[in-house]
């Protein structure tokens, strides 16, 4: 991000500046004051250490831009920046600006991760919207252009968009976030359905191309970074975009054969699979029209609009964080782009001038903003990009939840929720406890709710129009999520036939139901301990329900994510210990701090890497950080005096790095006795095993280490270098792979010959293809998503162990 320094000769002023561009922009936003001399009582005048001490607080390789208020203090600046190296000084910048809405300007493109020259640029034009105010002209050409003409003698690539779905959301948001990373302009354009050129670093202008599958692009790049910034993009085409989601289910889609009308039958689409039998729950939005009242201080009513669109994202960022504690990774990549969107100058320079320039108040100028980005979906011929106009709609209306003060809807009674769309926020906050199916007025079957609803294992039927609407709360419903249709107050036939139709599946469900809390023990006498993967102290207590035995991870991150500050001891104490209590006496196996490129921190400063998940991430990280490592270790160490608790560090590479991790936890001992508070003298402590070299190395781990515990996620493309999203090489990572298998036999003969036991932890541990084949292996513990525990637990009753050692030993052939 783009630093800012504030310079006065009143360091009252420039703090206040610095204030209120905070208070505009965002409390993220890196600025800094220079004002005064450096003496005790700050008298009036520019200080030239002062200014470097600054500049050095903000700097990053992305530049500082300086924002002065007299003549004097540009002199002092200049000077100040003769104390740089020549790198460091070609990356900062004086600014010709207005100090107050220049800076406030500065502070809103620096915020949206805008490249140095954008920044600037938007400082000098920022002043216009006063003198419009005041009927003057102009100072210079106003540069919210989103979509520029591209520079001719820029260079030029050309792709072909192979991914399924084409150039939607998610992709778009990694063509955005690769193009953001360069200081060159840079601008695509649509060659096979004619659009654009618009600004590649634009989240709406490039999703609004209509780039679909076999559909041929043109990329062109000027400027510093140029070369560099097309050969990421190319990188980025080469891996699909990073899509992740199949286009089948659009694409293979077969027409509904036409059969009779059904009287009391509703006909939609179906979106999410399963089909449930319940009353109708009204779910409507409390926001009322729009004001449309004219503003009279325009600072104000944007202040007002930047503050509700940081809560829109926080809300957002927390929705993201709870799908990928549900281990729901990809889909919780959705959110990325929607919070591109909230950030994207498409939206935010609208809405600006509607506010400064037009008067509007806050809301009605988001609402017309969002509504012409949203058009220009609309028009596309596309079902699946048409479906992004709902995203742009989405993201608006929580921002004018928080705007208008309008309480969200909410269900407080079980059954089928009724509603005529919604957001993708909405559907990932949804408890499945509460919500039976959803049956949708609009929406298409690939929408990002429909998404969500999938993963959320929530009957989805959606386009079923307004009639849905017309019913009354608590009407009894059939909503088939199979075959499309919603079924309103069934007769005894209906109601006979949907019994039918679920008793198998329920019976044999049942069966694993009643006997969940029973050993997970084969046939001839083999015990395999069946755990779970947790986020959460609810994660625990729906473990303990569904017959987990223990914790075979505890995902600690979640505890670090979506904050502006690390957790402190004291939190992550408590937090650890309410876990510990709930799982009533079975054992926690806590995984530290696994976070890096892909999972950012606001509060840790990181490299920015070209591939992250091959960078500074896991245990990594935390060696690179050790106080903050050492306050997670202390407050484990502080949970495991009372309670059964191990540690394990996740992404183990080599031996150095689990012995440093053993010296700082050594260190956090210490410094809880010094504090006079007991902490064990033995934890129980374990590596992950998620890069071939550590499963390669198993031998010469398991003296030191009490367990292993295999991600078979990570192990498994790194093995084979497919990453698992990625539909060009899915067939790398969909089955066993013989690889993958042979490495998890290594770590096995290691651990035992050292009688250490050994977890998997990844997807193939609830995989009910692959349980037979790690039984067989000789894998001590299999870890997963809490509702998988009891048909687990069934599979393995099911086995005899010495077939399955058979069945594993012809997989490893």
């Amino acid at each position: 991000m783009v630093g800012l320094v504030i310079v006065s000769h009143s360091a009252q002023l420039a703090a206040g500046v610095a204030e209120l561009v905070r208070g505009m922009a965002g409390s993220d936003v890196q600025i800094a004051a220079a004002g005064g001399l450096d003496l005790a009582d700050k008298p009036l005048g520019t200080d030239v250490n002062l200014i470097q001490r600054a500049i050095k607080q903000v700097y990053s390789d992305d530049g500082v831009v300086v924002l002065v208020d007299l003549g004097s203090a540009i002199l002092a600046t200049e000077m100040a920046l003769e104390m740089f190296p020549p790198a460091q000084r070609a990356r900062i910048m004086l600014a010709p600006a207005a100090l107050v809405e220049g800076g406030i300007a500065a502070g809103v493109q620096a915020r949206l991760g805008s490249d140095i020259h954008t920044v600037v640029q938007e400082a000098r034009a920022a002043f216009d919207a006063k003198l419009a105010q005041m009927d003057a002209p102009p100072t210079i050409s106003p540069s919210s252009n989103a979509n520029p003409l591209p520079d001719e003698s820029a260079l030029r690539l050309e792709l072909v968009i192979k991914n399924p779905l084409g150039l939607h959301a998610r992709p778009a948001a990694r063509f955005v976030q690769t193009a953001a990373r360069f200081p060159a302009q840079v601008y695509v354009q649509n060659l096979s359905a004619p659009r654009g050129p618009v600004n590649a670093k634009s989240i709406s202008a490039v999703a609004t191309l209509g780039a679909l599958q076999n559909h041929r692009i043109a990329i062109t790049a000027s400027g510093a970074g140029a070369q560099a910034a097309l050969a990421a993009l190319q990188q980025l085409a080469d891996e699909n975009f990073g899509d992740v989601e199949s286009a089948a289910a659009s694409a293979n889609e077969t027409p509904q054969t036409l059969a009779a009308p059904i009287v009391n039958e509703i006909r939609g689409r179906a979106a999410a699979p399963g089909i449930a039998r319940g009353p109708a729950r009204l779910y409507r939005s409390a926001l009322g029209p729009l004001p449309e009242n004219k503003i009279d201080d325009a600072p104000r009513e944007w202040a007002r609009l930047q503050a509700a669109m940081e809560k829109a994202q926080t809300q957002l960022r927390a929705a993201r964080a709870a799908l990928e504690a549900r281990g729901a990774k990809n889909q919780a990549e959705i959110f990325d782009a929607q919070i591109l969107m909230l950030q994207d100058d498409a939206l935010q320079e609208p809405a600006r001038r509607a506010i400064f320039q037009d008067r509007q108040n806050a809301a009605r100028a988001l609402h017309d903003a969002s509504e012409q980005i949203a058009a220009g979906f609309d028009a596309l011929d596309d079902e699946y990009q048409r479906a992004r106009a709902a995203d742009v709609r989405a993201v608006t209306h929580q921002v004018l939840l928080h705007l208008l003060d309008a309480a969200p809807p909410s269900v407080l009674e079980r059954g089928i929720l009724i509603a005529p769309d919604l957001t993708p926020a909405e559907t990932a906050t949804l408890d499945p406890q509460m919500i039976q199916a959803l049956a949708l007025a609009y929406g298409g079957p690939t929408s990002h709710s429909a998404i969500l609803a999938k993963s959320l294992n929530i009957p989805a039927v959606v386009a079923l129009g307004d009639r849905i609407l017309t019913i009354d709360n608590g009407t009894m419903l059939i909503a088939d999520g199979d075959n499309g249709s919603v079924l309103v107050n069934p007769d005894a036939a209906q109601l006979q036939a949907y019994d039918a139709r679920v008793q198998a599946a329920r019976a044999a469900a049942g069966r694993a139901e009643r006997a969940r809390h029973q050993a997970a023990m084969t046939q001839d006498g083999h015990n395999i301990e069946i755990a779970a993967n947790i986020g959460s102290l609810s994660d625990a207590q729906r473990a303990v329900e569904l017959g987990a035995e223990s914790v075979g991870l505890f995902r600690t991150e979640f505890l670090f994510l979506e904050r502006q500050d690390a957790p402190s001891e004291e939190e992550q104490y408590e937090t650890y210990r309410a876990v510990a209590r709930a799982l009533d006496g079975r054992a926690l196996v806590l995984r530290t701090l696994d976070v890096g490129g892909d999972k950012p921190l606001p509060y840790v400063a990181l490299p920015r890497e070209a591939n992250p998940f091959l960078g500074l991430r896991g245990l990594r990280l935390c060696l690179a950080q050790p106080e903050l490592f050492k306050t997670q270790l202390r407050a484990i160490l502080g949970v495991a005096n009372e309670f059964p608790v191990r540690v394990m560090f996740p992404m183990v590479s080599t031996w150095q790095e689990f012995y440093d991790a053993q010296n700082l936890l050594d260190q956090a001992r210490a410094e809880l006795r010094a504090r006079q508070i007991r902490a064990p003298a033995h934890l129980e402590t374990g590596i992950m095993v998620e890069v071939p070299a550590a499963a390669l190395s198993a031998a010469q781990f398991a003296p030191a280490v009490d367990f292993f515990s295999i991600g078979t996620n990570d192990l498994t493309q790194y093995t084979l270098a497919a990453e698992r999203g990625n539909p060009h090489v899915a067939a790398l990572t969909e089955t066993m792979q013989p690889a993958v298998l042979q490495l998890i036999a290594l770590v096995v003969q290691a651990a035992h010959a050292r009688k250490k036991w050994v977890g998997v932890c990844g997807e193939m541990a609830g995989d009910p293809r692959a349980i037979p084949l790690l039984v067989g292996l000789g894998v001590d513990e299999l870890s997963m998503s809490p509702p998988l525990i009891p048909h687990a637990k069934e599979i393995v009753r099911g086995l005899s162990f010495v077939a399955a050692q058979a069945q594993a030993q012809r997989a490893l052939e």
